[in-house]
C-alpha cells in the first residue's frame, strides 16, 4: 500500500471515526439480502446496507463486509456524508472495509433518525427478516441507506466488524458510540410458499401435456 494512500486512510479516520469522547448512544446496522432465485440463498444477489441511530445522528460509520462486491457507485448515504473510501483487506482478499461519514467541515445532524427531521425514504421490505441466526434489530423504516453493492452465487455476504461516531449534540460534537449493532436480513419464502410454488409449476406442466395428448 503507497504512503499516499496510508495518509488518505488516515485522514478519512480522524474525520470520520476520531472523538474525544464515548457516548450512550446505540448504532444499528442491517446488511439486507435479495436473492436472484427468491429462497436459494446460494443463488447470488444485491446487497444494502442501512442504519439507524440515536442522539443526534450518525457521524460516521466504518464498516468491513466479507464476500461482497463493490465500487465506488454503491454509496448511498446523504449528501452531508463527504467522505466515501473503501478498500479490500488483505489486497486480493475477501473483506472489504467501507468508510463514510460527515466531513465535520459543515456538520450534517440527524442522519440515520428514525422520525427525524432528515428525510428518508427507506422503506423495510415485507418480509424481511434475519438471516442465519442473526439478531433481530426490528424495523429500520425511516433509516439510512449507507452503501449497496452484489454477491456472487455461493456465498452468503457477512458483518466481520463495524465502528460508529454519532452527533452527541446539537452543536454536532462527534462521541463514539457505545453499541454498534449488526445483523443481515433477506426475504426468504416460507416452505408453504414454495410448495404451492411448486404445485403450481407441476399443474401447469400437466395442463400442458393433457393439451397435447
Amino acid at each position: 500500500m503507497s504512503r499516499l494512500h496510508n495518509l488518505v486512510w488516515i485522514a478519512a479516520w480522524a474525520a470520520v471515526l476520531m472523538a474525544p469522547a464515548a457516548s450512550a448512544a446505540n448504532v444499528s446496522l442491517s446488511m439486507n439480502l435479495t436473492f436472484n432465485t427468491p429462497g436459494n440463498t446460494l443463488s447470488g444477489g444485491t446487497w444494502k446496507v442501512v442504519g439507524k441511530a440515536d442522539e443526534r445522528g450518525l457521524a460516521g460509520v466504518a464498516m468491513k463486509l466479507d464476500n461482497i462486491n463493490f465500487n465506488a457507485s454503491g454509496f448511498l448515504a446523504p449528501a452531508g456524508f463527504e467522505v466515501r473510501l473503501f478498500q479490500t483487506i488483505p489486497a486480493g482478499g475477501t473483506i472489504i472495509e467501507i468508510v463514510t461519514g460527515d466531513d465535520l467541515t459543515s456538520k450534517t445532524l440527524d442522519v440515520g433518525i428514525i422520525g427525524g427531521p432528515v428525510p428518508s425514504s427507506y422503506v423495510d421490505a415485507p418480509g424481511l427478516a434475519p438471516l442465519m441466526g442473526n439478531p433481530n434489530l426490528g424495523s429500520f423504516t425511516g433509516g439510512v441507506e449507507l452503501a449497496t453493492g452484489t454477491f456472487n452465487a455461493g456465498v452468503v455476504p457477512t458483518w466481520e466488524s463495524a465502528l460508529a461516531n454519532v452527533f452527541s449534540s446539537a452543536v454536532g460534537q462527534p462521541a463514539i458510540a457505545a453499541s454498534v449493532q449488526q445483523t443481515v436480513r433477506a426475504v426468504v419464502p416460507e416452505p408453504a410458499t414454495i410448495a404451492l410454488a411448486g404445485m403450481s409449476l407441476v399443474g401447469v406442466v400437466a395442463a400442458a401435456r393433457r393439451f397435447e395428448v
